[in-house]
């Protein structure tokens, strides 16, 4: 009979631990859509179709919210061309992942992590990039990402 104690006090506690832990995932899932991606929506309404989507003279903004279970959305920003984008991550109490998708002349679109300089950065990226021909992109099309960027920190208080 001690011993049927015991193992009731233990599966107690098992289930307790469970319980904290499952609670601690919805908490802090909760509070990465809440306090991390919700205030981007005010600058950035939402759409009829459901989404957060704001279409501007120059501009496309969206932001895409964590989907539950995932603590992952982005915000995004592409020029009416629709051949340059910025892919941004944010993240609370850090600098945010900047991504970028531009076009080449050969009509096909790179997919590159940025440092916060907006410049390739090696260390994010596979080694089989061309790294060469993605930063004379950059070059080529440096003042429009400057401004693209500018307007982006400036919506979304970056």
């Amino acid at each position: 009979k001690a011993s049927d104690s015991i193992m009731k006090k233990r599966t107690k506690i098992l289930l307790s631990l469970l319980f904290g832990v499952i609670l601690l995932f919805h908490l802090a899932w909760a509070g990465n859509y809440f306090l991390n991606y919700r205030p981007y929506t005010k600058t950035v309404p939402m759409h009829e179709s459901g989404e957060y989507f704001l279409m501007t003279d120059n501009y496309d903004l969206s932001v895409a919210m964590p989907s539950y279970p995932t603590f992952t959305g982005n915000l995004a920003i592409t020029n009416k061309n629709d051949d340059l984008s910025f892919i941004i991550w944010p993240s609370i109490g850090a600098t945010p992942e900047i991504g970028l998708q531009i076009l080449g002349p050969d009509g096909v679109t790179y997919s590159v992590i940025l440092d916060q300089s907006l410049n390739y950065d090696s260390e994010k990226n596979p080694a089989d990039m061309p790294k060469e021909q993605i930063n004379q992109l950059i070059i080529d099309r440096r003042t429009e990402m400057d401004e693209m960027y500018d307007y982006a920190k400036k919506s979304w208080n970056l």
